[in-house]
């Protein structure tokens, strides 16, 4: 699938995936609203993890200065989907 087609749902499906399987999050916490550190323990390692996922995922870089300005799912999401579209 070309990565500026994906729906913004197919975003969140991947990274909802990624954050369960990889970085061992209970996929309970995970909403919209969900903040990375608060409510899900991002720590600075994860987030390594989390901006090479996007990056070889979506194909779209999420520099550390970004990262730290993400504060919820949401916001992850959305910088994904207007990197990419």
């Amino acid at each position: 699938m070309n990565r500026s087609n994906m729906t913004k749902q197919e975003i969140i499906e991947r990274t909802n995936t990624f954050l369960v399987e990889t970085l061992d999050i209970d996929r309970a916490l995970i909403a919209p609203d969900t903040e990375l550190k608060r409510d899900i323990g991002i720590t600075s390692v994860d987030a390594v993890a989390i901006t090479s996922f996007v990056q070889k995922t979506f194909g779209c870089a999420i520099g550390m200065r970004e990262m730290k300005a993400i504060i919820t799912l949401e916001e992850l999401y959305l910088y994904i989907e207007q990197h990419i579209n």
